[in-house]
């Protein structure tokens, strides 16, 4: 921690840290100021409103019963009023300006998972000060303000203030200003101003925000697939990764005679399944991801699986690349290499929202036609309607496997699940089951076409995405499909 001087104040450019910094310090003060610059942010005590209100009623009665020493004495109450309101509130300007505030927060957190924010509040003044501290936290925030109390002591006194808080939206957050009110010894006046302590959070899903909850979470079967290994992963692959001596059960059309011939006994050839290979994981940000499910909504449940997808596929050997279309391309990241470009990618899809537009897969379509000529694995994470509506975005899908493999995750709408289960009590009901039987048959109409077309379909609950996704990859992988 530097301590910054009481007379000066830091500005957010000049604020630099680290990319993988833990926390987020600002630190804020405001100049020493007079009585006059100050007016504007002086309100009365509770005090001050007390003896407004003594007042109030002693005019009253001076109006019923004119006696003149009523008189004098609302004067002299007033006077003494004013005159110790304006002492107490310069006073109170002078200590607001040898405050030194400073917050700490995490720059990177899970959705609605609790992290704590601290501040630091430091006096440099002469004299103890009493007040409140209010943070304005991002609107997804919860609880939307705070308010805390604190007593510091003179020359150098320091106090610490916690606070629980939740984010419960994906994206970048930004906290406001905090406020310092500050309380007169008589409780006459109080000064409040504003600490400018600007400040940026990252929001993740909180499985890829935690590697601890990813494993409580989502137990055994991604347990495995979390670890790195450095070991040879042996199949039905193509690229040669060693000689070995023939042993029962091998194939012996992979017997290599030349060595054989050098050795003097049977040696066979052995492969591995390849490395290297591009994923494209598309996201669909269209109006059917915006509906609502048990952890979010259905594109906060694409998020989630895609970014952990994107793990496993890094720490397999092969290259990654994310897209986010609805009626266009919002975002498109090539295929990338290594553990460390999963930062990359979290940055292109960790913000996405949804904007409820129609979805129109043509230009992601056009991109990948351009920008993606190699064999890859094309992940698609969206939703489709009925049979009719979907006929184009069938047909590129279609045109896309004859290049790629094309993997569609459907997600199903749980609200439809919820009218199948609901009893059936007026006509209305009857509509809505009847209308609900459609929507699905259509919908189930539509992934049948996908199939026969190539393409590889997952039909899951949004909230059940994950594992499933993950082990069609590993298993189109060791088919070496790709």
């Amino acid at each position: 921690m530097v301590d910054i001087p009481s007379n000066t104040v830091q500005r957010p450019e000049s604020n630099r840290f680290r990319k993988n910094s833990s926390v987020n310090p600002v630190v804020s003060a405001i100049p020493d100021q007079g009585f006059w610059q100050m007016a504007a942010r002086i309100r009365p005590g509770q005090k001050a409103i007390q003896v407004g209100i003594l007042l109030v009623l002693m005019s009253l009665i001076h109006f019923l019963f004119p006696w003149q020493i009523t008189l004098y004495l609302i004067a002299l109450i007033t006077a003494v009023l004013f005159v110790s309101a304006a002492i107490e509130a310069v006073k109170l300007s002078r200590c607001m300006g040898q405050l030194n505030v400073r917050r700490l927060l995490p720059t990177v957190v899970g959705r609605n998972s609790a992290f704590e924010i601290h501040w630091e509040i430091e006096n440099k003044g002469e004299e103890e000060v009493q007040g409140e501290l209010r943070d304005v936290t991002p609107v997804a925030a919860t609880p939307r303000f705070s308010i805390h109390h604190f007593d510091i002591a003179a020359r150098g006194g320091r106090v610490s203030l916690t606070h629980i808080c939740r984010i419960s939206e994906r994206g970048l957050h930004t906290f406001g200003p905090v406020w310092i009110r500050l309380y007169g010894a008589r409780r006459l006046v109080e000064v409040q101003s504003v600490f400018e302590l600007p400040a940026r959070v990252k929001v993740l899903p909180e499985q890829f925000a935690s590697r601890d909850e990813l494993l409580k979470d989502r137990g055994a079967e991604l347990l495995l697939l979390d670890k790195a290994t450095q070991s040879r992963q042996h199949g039905a692959g193509t690229e040669f990764e060693s000689l070995t001596e023939f042993r029962d059960g091998d194939d012996p059309r992979r017997i290599d005679w030349r060595s054989t011939a050098r050795l003097q006994r049977p040696v066979v050839r052995r492969f591995q399944i390849e490395r290297h290979r591009d994923v494209m994981i598309l996201v669909d940000c269209g109006r059917l991801m915006g509906t609502e499910t048990d952890r979010g909504t259905k594109l906060d449940c694409a998020v989630d699986a895609g970014l952990i997808l994107a793990r496993v596929t890094l720490q397999s050997g092969d290259r990654c690349g994310m897209g986010l279309y609805d009626n266009e391309v919002r975002g498109f990241l090539p295929p990338v290499a290594g553990i460390p470009s999963l930062h990359a990618l979290t940055d292109n899809i960790y913000a996405a929202q949804s904007n409820f537009r129609e979805t129109d897969f043509g230009p992601m379509f056009a991109m990948l036609q351009s920008r993606q000529a190699k064999r890859s694995l094309i992940v698609v994470i969206s939703d489709i309607s009925d049979e009719e509506t979907s006929q184009q975005f069938r047909a590129s899908l279609g045109r896309l496997g004859r290049r790629h493999v094309v993997l569609f995750a459907a997600l199903r709408t749980p609200l439809l699940n919820r009218i199948l289960k609901s009893p059936i009590e007026t006509m209305i009901d009857g509509a809505k089951v009847a209308v609900t039987f459609r929507l699905l048959r259509e919908r189930q109409l539509a992934l049948q076409s996908l199939k026969h077309s190539g393409v590889f379909v997952l039909d899951v609950e949004p909230n059940q995405l994950t594992v499933p996704l993950v082990n069609r990859f590993i298993e189109l992988r060791q088919r070496n499909l790709m």
